[in-house]
């Protein structure tokens, strides 16, 4: 049955099947703007599909509610709200987090939204005695309601985050999946293309990029050294171009608007800094070296073989067997104490290349191979036989960064 007939059957359906007689119907669900960012990774796949329409919907709770909205906002595609979304059923649904997924009327595919895996929550406040803590993504009351595992499928990058996951729900065997990371996927083919991402962050001949990435939160780059995104505008020696790249919870949990007040100290001096809105796998693809904390793209660069200096709160909170415990026993570490350029200059000198091939199997388990993976398993719960042509990502899109004005564009060279 398809969609029309389910929404014939509920009465008036928000997607007229006279127009464009589509046979089945998949809701999108974007709980913040970080999932919306993950779920285009592979989205564009499905939606070229013309047997398919997508329609995307916000879940509410994120902490990040706001940045969900404004990434729907600029989606320009068929949005319902939570309340009515609830109310139709749909041929498979796809989130890239928890929440709310067992109020969906489909078989839901869930993929992580980031590298994942990686720490484990912090602790909550209470009078009871400290408990046991599972993986972040992996943690049992959020896959689990009522007794029954809610995702009808749940895709992972890697063999080790499978075992992560079982180790907390291990009634999901059946449908936890190893399919690669689509994000990690796309970086790495872009790489025959370098020169081009580089050029458009402004990064001329013989000149050396050093991207800050930061996650959000007290423990973040930002979080823990404020100062550094400005230190490295300043302070860098002549041939260096600095950028930063921020999560979109420090954008929407403080406002673009103030992000950009903050920086505007550093951006004087010369910082890139990224646009909230803007792809940004490719100023990694374009960076020389990354100093950053436990956020993705610090795990990202180093896979694709770029020096890494890591500026987190330290490894307390780190998952066992992780990426991100491998990063802090192979990287050097930030000292605030210290000048920003010899510790860079310190991480080119003792980076080893080849360490990245024994670090990529911690990102995936599955590489160059991930869009085709989760077609596979969206179309077996949409129960439609795929598409006859190869499940192909688009290449990533070029870096927009934040100009005098706050409007977003490519960075002048």
């Amino acid at each position: 049955m398809g969609h029309s007939d389910f929404w014939r059957g509920g009465g008036d359906g928000p997607v007229s099947p006279v127009t464009w007689p589509s046979r089945k119907t998949v809701l999108a669900l974007v709980h913040n703007y970080q999932a919306g960012d993950r779920l285009s990774e592979f989205m564009q796949v499905v939606e070229a599909d013309p047997r398919v329409q997508v329609v995307y919907t916000q879940p509410p709770g994120s902490m990040f509610e706001k940045s969900g909205a404004e990434y729907l906002r600029r989606l320009d595609g068929t949005v319902l709200p939570w309340e009515e979304a609830v109310r139709f059923r749909f041929d498979a649904g796809v989130a890239a987090n928890h929440g709310h997924l067992e109020q969906v009327r489909a078989p839901v595919l869930v993929l992580p939204h980031g590298t994942g895996f990686s720490r484990m929550p912090a602790r909550g406040y209470g009078y009871g005695p400290p408990a046991e803590r599972a993986v972040g993504g992996a943690v049992r009351g959020a896959l689990v309601r009522y007794g029954r595992v809610v995702p009808a499928a749940i895709g992972v990058a890697s063999g080790w985050q499978r075992s992560a996951l079982l180790s907390a729900v291990p009634e999901a065997a059946a449908v936890a999946h190893v399919v690669g990371d689509p994000c990690y996927d796309r970086a790495r083919a872009s790489l025959p293309q370098r020169e081009r991402y580089r050029r458009a962050v402004g990064v001329g001949a013989g000149e050396r990029l050093v991207v800050a990435a930061s996650t959000w939160g007290a423990h973040g780059l930002l979080g823990a050294h404020r100062e550094l995104p400005e230190r490295l505008a300043s302070e860098l020696p002549p041939g260096h171009v600095a950028a930063a790249l921020l999560h979109p919870g420090v954008w929407w949990a403080h406002g673009p608007r103030q992000v950009r007040a903050w920086l505007a100290p550093a951006r004087r001096r010369g910082l890139r800094l990224l646009a909230p809105t803007s792809p940004w796998m490719g100023l990694l693809v374009a960076a020389d070296v990354v100093i950053g904390d436990q956020t993705s793209g610090v795990s990202y660069a180093a896979g694709l073989g770029t020096p890494v200096l890591l500026a987190d709160g330290g490894p307390a909170d780190v998952a066992p067997g992780s990426q991100v415990e491998a990063l802090h026993r192979h990287a050097l570490h930030y000292d605030p104490e210290a000048p920003p350029g010899p510790q860079v200059e310190a991480a080119v000198a003792r980076h080893d290349p080849g360490w990245a091939a024994a670090f990529d199997p911690l990102v995936t388990s599955a590489p160059g191979r991930s869009v085709s993976l989760i077609r596979s398993h969206l179309y077996r719960l949409m129960d439609l036989p795929e598409p006859a042509t190869a499940a192909e990502a688009e290449p990533l899109r070029l870096p927009r960064f934040v100009g005098e004005d706050g409007e977003e564009r490519a960075w002048a060279a």
